[in-house]
Parts: C-alpha cells; structure tokens; sequence
C-alpha cells in the first residue's frame, strides 16, 4: 500500500501485485458498486486470505488512481502556495495599518484615517480568501486520504482530529483588523508609584495585529510540501514501510542533522525581528512623551541581549504584553542556546578515524619514551657498577661522591621508567573498541600463522619420519628374505 501511494510500483499491461483497499465487502461504506444483492456481490472482484480488503488485480484501475492522487497532490501544494501568500499578503497589510495607526495617533497626522481604512479593507478581503482556500486545502487532503484507502465515503476521511485541526487553522486564520474598532485602556508597570496608576488607550487593530503571527504555521508545511523529503518518492515510501510520518518533526530533524547552524541561524533572525516588532507595537504607547515611542532597533537589541540570558537593563518593558513576550524570549533563548552547545560539541569531537590517528602517534611516543627510559635505566646501573668497583679500590671522599651521584641517577630514571610504563599501560586502556578490535584481530592472526607454520613443520618431520619407516621396513623385509635363503 505505501508503495502503490509513492508511486513506485511498475504499471504494466499485466498486473505483478495485488493491492487491497481498506474496505470490507459487504459493509456500507463501499459504495463502488452500483446495484446492491445479489447482483452486486457477484459483481465485486474476487475476495482473497481472510477476507481482508477488496483485491485488486486490474493494473488500468491502479495506473488511474496513481494519477488522480498525483493530480491531487500538485493541486494540494498549489493551495498551500496560495495560503501561504494569502497569510503573509494580510499580514503585511495589518502591520501597515498598525504603523499608520501609531503615526496618526501619536503624532496627529489626520490625514491617514483613509488609508488605514483601505488597507484593514485589503487585510479582511484577503483573510476570507485565505479561509476559503484552506478550507479547499483541507477538502483536497481528504480525497488524497480517500484515493489512498480504496474507498469514496467520506466517513473514512473525516475524524474528530482532522475536524479540530481545521477549526483550530481556521479560527487562527479568522484574527485580522476591523476597520471602526474602538480602544482598550492598557495599565502601565512601573516601578515610580505615579505611573503605576496611569492608563493608556491601545487601538484594537493593534491586539489584532499580533495574533496574525501565528499564521506562520503555514510555513511549517510549506517546508514539509516542498522539502527533498517529501518530494522524493523513495524517501517517502521508506519512511511508510518504517511507520514514518514524513511530517514537520520529520523535516525539522533532517534540516537540523544536515545544516544545523543554517537552520539555528534563520529561526533565531525570524523569531529576532518579529518579536521585537510586536514588543514596539505594545511598549510604544505606554510613552506618549518621550517623542512618540522608543524605536524598533531599541527593542531589537533588548530581544538579543534577552535571548542569550545578558540583560544589561538599560531597555525595560512597562506592560504585561511587553513582560509576557520577554518570558517568552527567555525561554526560546534557552532551548536554542543549549541546541546551540550541543551541535557545536558533535561538531568538536572528533571522529573514529582522527581518534585513531592520535591514539596511534601517542602511542608510538610514549613507547619511545619508555624504551628510552629502560636504557636509562641500564646505563646508570652500569656506571653505579663502575663507581661502586673504583670505591672499592679507593675509599676516597671523591669516589664516595660519584658513587651517590650515580645511585641518585639511576633512582631517578627507575622512577622515570615506572612513569612511562603507567603511561603506557593507560594509553592502552584508552583504546577505542574498533581499535582493541582490529589490534585483538591482529593477534590472533599472528599466533594463527606461527600454529599454522609449526604445523607446516611438524608435517613435514611426520613425512619424514613415514620415509624412514618404510626405508626400514623394506631393509627388514630384504633381510628376512636373504636369512630365508
């Protein structure tokens, strides 16, 4: 069934397999036959094994279903280009009506009522047409879903999950500005007492506004459609064997284990600015005087120091969105430094091949060291023989004192000597298990050849020794022969 869905199975005049639907003869949901008794089980295909699925041997139905599906799925990824333009087109222009709504609201500039009024227009207009092609979106999905099952009842397609999945989509999708809409009073955290009881008023198209960020899941499966994974149909067929949903996790993994500072390096950019533009739009009015609001790239450099758990104070945040977003950057901040961490330390550790390299230099150092130390050892102990056989001869205060010398020598580079060869033995220890492997191989291979070479040896005095029995034997037999004689 995964293969026939991937597509990867040979279309032939003659049928090489045999595919099942998901259906069972004689249940209501297989609606393909027309007529219904007995003239309708007579007219089903033949029923194999235990009586599990409709088989079917007819390569024509399978070719036509391959390509519906594969007509569908370009269908399908066309609408998720299409919402996806939609989401980011509406939320473009709700971010345009926010920046006029601040200028106008700030500075007195009348003169943008009319444009802010076109420009929610264009936002609504759009977020209806985002909904009616994700509600066709979802449609296409459900007769993918039916064409790879065998069956045409809707029942098979639509679950409680897929139900709530929609209106959890469409109730996100729903969220943009409303022209005519009033103001909230928004309270103001400060640490001066005054201002603590101070209120400002916030247009609602502002709330609005930032909910539309939550439109971005939209990426998430413009990545999964477009992605080399899902694309390819051995991948995906693979990863069905496997019981392997080709799915964002799925893709996020793959991009993260081969390119995991590009993948880092885009989020933690696109998370950056568009946090920072929604803690403008919340901090901005809660300063009315200080000439208009403090600035984008204020908030940009607070959402960095944030992120990377700095916080040098010298930006604050004085409203509950402002502390709520800041949570949030602390948390984000977090998990990506410690992904961050992780993929550097696999980056430094060093693979089996460069680990063996080393280990094989150290080794062959320290072994050096080590015989040169035993031939320390040697030397000093023979020039403490010699000075010890001139004291003899000559108890004099200067032999007494090369003799010393020569003894504290040679303790030292018995020292030395046990040093290099604990050093020795723990280079040993830290072998990998390919490398003990391969040196345990080699031994055995070399204790092999001297059995195999003293066998060769013991074969051929065996041989020899057969020759020289039967040259006696026959000597014996020619004997006996003459003594008859």
């Amino acid at each position: 069934m995964a293969a026939v869905r991937a597509g990867a199975v040979g279309l032939s005049k003659q049928a090489r397999f045999t595919m099942y639907s998901s259906t069972r003869p004689g249940s209501d949901w297989d609606s393909r036959d027309s007529g219904t008794g007995e003239r309708a089980r007579q007219s089903r295909p033949s029923v194999y094994g235990k009586r599990y699925g409709v088989a079917m041997s007819n390569a024509e139905t399978v070719r036509k279903r391959w390509k519906i599906r594969r007509r569908l799925s370009d269908l399908k990824v066309k609408l998720c280009d299409a919402t996806l333009i939609l989401a980011v087109g509406g939320l473009i222009l709700a971010m345009l009506d926010v920046e006029f709504t601040a200028t106008r609201i700030l500075e007195s500039f009348v003169n943008t009522s009319d444009l802010s009024f076109i420009l929610r227009t264009a936002a609504i207009i759009t977020t209806i047409a985002l909904l009616f092609f994700l509600l066709f979106y979802h449609f296409i999905d459900i007769k993918i879903q039916l064409v790879e099952t065998g069956t045409s009842n809707w029942r098979v397609g639509i679950t409680s999950e897929r139900v709530l999945n929609t209106l959890l989509e469409v109730a996100i999708c729903a969220i943009c500005p409303i022209p005519e809409t009033g103001v909230v009073a928004w309270p103001i955290l400060s640490n001066i007492a005054e201002r603590t009881r101070e209120r400002v008023n916030i247009p609602i198209s502002v709330l609005l506004t930032l909910p539309m960020f939550l439109r971005f899941f939209i990426v998430c499966r413009y990545m999964v459609l477009h992605s080399s994974q899902h694309q390819d149909t051995a991948t995906r067929t693979i990863a069905s064997l496997n019981h392997i949903a080709v799915d964002f996790r799925f893709v996020l993994k793959s991009e993260m284990y081969e390119r995991p500072l590009f993948v880092l390096s885009i989020a933690s950019l696109m998370f950056w600015c568009v946090v920072s533009w929604m803690l403008t739009q919340c901090e901005r009015y809660a300063y009315p005087s200080i000439s208009g609001f403090q600035h984008f790239a204020d908030y940009l450099w607070f959402e960095i120091i944030t992120f990377f758990s700095i916080g040098y104070g010298d930006v604050q945040v004085n409203t509950y969105c402002g502390r709520g977003l800041a949570m949030l950057t602390a948390i984000v901040g977090t998990l990506f430094s410690s992904t961050l961490i992780a993929l550097i330390s696999r980056k430094l550790i060093l693979t089996t091949c460069e680990k063996r390299v080393n280990h094989i230099i150290a080794e062959n150092n320290i072994t050096n060291e080590h015989k040169n130390a035993a031939a320390c050892v040697l030397q000093n102990t023979w020039r403490t023989v010699l000075r010890a056989r001139d004291y003899q001869k000559s108890s004099s205060r200067r032999n007494q004192q090369r003799l010393a010398k020569m003894q504290r020598m040679l303790l030292c580079s018995v020292i030395t000597f046990r040093k290099t060869r604990w050093k020795l033995r723990m280079q040993m220890e830290d072998e990998d298990d390919f490398f003990t492997a391969r040196r345990a191989f080699n031994e055995t291979e070399d204790r092999l050849q001297k059995v195999r070479q003293r066998q060769s040896q013991l074969d051929g005095k065996i041989s020899m020794l057969f020759e020289n029995v039967e040259a006696l034997t026959q000597a014996v037999m020619s004997r006996k022969c003459y003594l008859r004689q």
